[in-house]
């Protein structure tokens, strides 16, 4: 008997420990910024914890890489990004520990101002039947690695805006841009203003990008 209540005492002493320990994983980075220069280049990141952790990217992107996916108390993971010729720029790491998250924003300064970034569309109307289309516009910018960055902004009349968008930008090319413009099944002849769009990542400290734009295209469908 006293042999089966000493079991029962250390197994409750181990759950004790067990969980004081989950409850006590830590998790910590130096920041919640890491401001990098527009040249290329690595850097390291500090990861302060007392157990195994995990970190990702937010997203994927073709200008950085880290050298390792997680670890085991306390360390460092390399940070590689490559040179900026263009606009602010920023990928997110994700550190997991437990039931506990951290993220630090890697932010890359501008090569670029605003005021120097291109955007054209060497059209100025497009009339388009109510069959619908897929139209290639020619184009011209200097934000060429920005390309699969690039959105298109649409705005209709009042009260005619639509429930989803009957113009999608299907891609963007160094010299040309494809939009596929809907059937128009409403009856009615439609119209709506097109720009191009890129946002960049803003300040370091703010996820509020600054958008650039190309000209607005007035896009007219025959019903």
């Amino acid at each position: 008997m006293k042999k089966i209540l000493l079991y029962v005492m250390v197994l409750l002493a181990a759950l004790s420990c067990a969980k004081k320990a989950e409850y006590d994983q830590t998790l910590g980075l130096l920041s919640k910024y890491n401001v990098l220069s527009k040249d290329g280049g690595s850097t390291q990141v500090a990861v302060f914890s007392n157990t195994s952790w995990t970190v990702e990217m937010d997203r994927q992107v073709d200008w950085a890489s880290i050298d390792r996916f997680g670890g085991y108390k306390s360390g460092y993971l390399v940070f590689d990004f490559e040179t900026n010729y263009a606009r602010a720029r920023r990928v997110i790491l994700v550190f997991k520990a437990g039931d506990q998250t951290r993220t630090l924003n890697m932010y890359q300064s501008a090569a670029m101002s605003d005021a120097d970034c291109r955007l054209d569309l060497d059209v100025n109307e497009i009339n388009a039947p109510a069959a619908g289309v897929v139209q290639v516009i020619p184009f011209q910018t200097n934000l060429g690695l920005l390309l699969d960055e690039m959105y298109l902004t649409l705005t209709y009349p009042e009260g005619e805006e639509p429930e989803t968008p009957w113009i999608v930008l299907k891609s963007v090319e160094a010299d040309n841009i494809v939009v596929e413009i809907l059937p128009n099944n409403t009856g009615a002849p439609r119209t709506a203003n097109m720009r191009l769009t890129h946002t960049d990542a803003g300040s370091y400290d703010s996820t509020e990008g600054d958008s650039v734009y190309s000209d607005t295209i007035p896009v007219n469908q025959a019903q």
